[in-house]
């Protein structure tokens, strides 16, 4: 079940998708979550299985099981904390009443929230029609009439290229899909149809049917004559001369995949604010303490290889507790996210990194920085901090102020997270202990 309100709102935003989407945890690869959608289509619930590798045995055939889990397990066999695209294949599942569907099966890793999210759609429909849309030109062969007839009554957009790919024929549902009648768009050239960030795709598509292949996809965006574009997936195939069995061109099946594409832009969007959510304080917008250590782990090795010398700060709003006693915490979290926006804005380097440690507790990883450029910074901080001028009757200096402590550790030695950590957590104690609004600063000898 969802654990916070993010959680939630993805989950209600999941179960109302007309995709279907199920959600496992990373840990155990176990399944928490079918939308309405996933059980509509199977017939499935969460219950029915233990874990991921128990849903792939709905995969009938051996060999799609194989490349299907094949595929996840690229990841689990070598986890680390970047996402992981689980690109579309296309598989067989058997359904719970024993039925089999044909889905485009594709999903996500998270590893940083700890999830998986896989996507179901199901073309069983659609695969039937190309199946009957093969087995009609290989009788239209020996029908034309029969032919003409398979195009004036098709669902889908089919065109007719000849091997130069040069328009010949186009179904009358063109109208329906894209508003051109079938006569405007035969008079309309492929750089007038197609996106121009798409062109190189659909060449790519037509050129390797003309090494060769049997079928080419193409998936992008067609132009409408309302002036807007429709994203559409289109499948190249070779149709042979009647009489010389020799290619004669090319057949197009388009079908419109507009709501399809902006369902999975939707999806990627809110898969990237779970991720955000996961790394990132939410009162503050700060990195949190996770990500914090996932950055210093990173200096260590690149440190290592560089030999430049590291700067850490630990810092921590003075006399924090009594501003929250006197003034109420909704006024504390107000200070909190303007002492925030004060740190990190004294952060101008791209590789600086400033983190919300905990409670009213700051760090900021300073790479490549010495206890000079390091004391500079914690000058600047202390000043940024000051200039909020907030009020604050329990302190000594009458306003809200910032003790630091920072630790450098040198050039040319391994650096030890733990104990640069520990070193800067001790002169901030002493930064406190020396009366505050001030900071102190040690030299780790490794």
């Amino acid at each position: 079940m969802p654990t916070n309100a993010s959680e939630q709102a993805l989950w209600i935003a999941l179960d109302a998708m007309p995709v279907a989407v199920s959600w496992a945890t990373l840990a155990d690869m176990k399944i928490v979550f079918m939308n309405r959608t996933f059980t509509e289509m199977f017939g499935y619930v969460v219950s029915d299985f233990p874990d991921i590798p128990a849903w792939t045995l709905k995969y009938p055939h051996p060999d799609e099981r194989e490349r299907t889990w094949g595929r996840w397990r690229e990841y689990f066999d070598h986890p680390d904390n970047n996402e992981f695209l689980i690109r579309p294949i296309e598989v067989s599942v058997t359904c719970k009443d024993g039925t089999i569907k044909t889905v485009i099966h594709s999903g996500i890793i998270l590893p940083q929230s700890g999830w998986a999210l896989a996507i179901f759609i199901d073309i069983t429909q659609r695969k039937r029609n190309e199946l009957l849309l093969r087995q009609a030109e290989e009788r239209a062969r020996q029908s034309e009439a029969l032919y003409r007839l398979l195009l004036e009554h098709s669902q889908e957009m089919v065109v007719l290229l000849d091997l130069n790919g040069n328009l010949q024929e186009v179904s009358p549902s063109a109208q329906k899909l894209i508003g051109w009648t079938p006569e405007e768009y035969l008079s309309l050239s492929l750089r007038h149809l197609i996106h121009r960030d798409d062109l190189v795709s659909i060449r790519e598509a037509v050129h390797a049917i003309k090494r060769g292949m049997i079928a080419a996809c193409y998936r992008g965006r067609i132009r409408h004559k309302d002036g807007g574009y429709r994203w559409v997936e289109a499948l190249f195939q070779v149709y042979e001369d009647a009489v010389t069995k020799r290619p004669a061109g090319y057949t197009v099946t388009i079908h419109d995949i507009t709501e399809q594409k902006r369902q999975e832009e939707l999806l990627a969007s809110m898969n990237r604010k779970l991720s955000e959510d996961a790394t990132h304080d939410e009162l503050t917008g700060l990195p949190n303490r996770r990500l914090f250590h996932d950055a210093l782990d990173k200096e260590t090795l690149f440190q290592l290889r560089t030999l430049s010398s590291t700067s850490l700060m630990m810092l921590d709003l003075d006399h924090f507790k009594q501003y929250n006693d006197t003034y109420g915490h909704l006024a504390g979290d107000e200070v909190l996210k303007q002492a925030s926006a004060a740190i990190a804005g004294t952060l101008q380097r791209e590789g600086d990194l400033a983190a919300r440690f905990g409670g009213e507790e700051f760090v900021a990883l300073l790479p490549s920085t010495t206890c000079a450029g390091a004391e500079k910074i914690a000058n600047s901080i202390l000043e940024a901090v000051r200039a909020l001028n907030i009020p604050h009757e329990k302190n000594t200096a009458g306003i809200v102020t910032i003790s630091i402590g920072v630790a450098c550790w040198p050039a040319g030695s391994r650096l030890d997270a733990i104990e640069l950590l520990k070193q800067a957590d001790s002169a901030l104690y002493r930064a406190k202990e020396s009366g505050r609004d001030s900071y102190q600063t040690v030299q780790c000898h490794p």
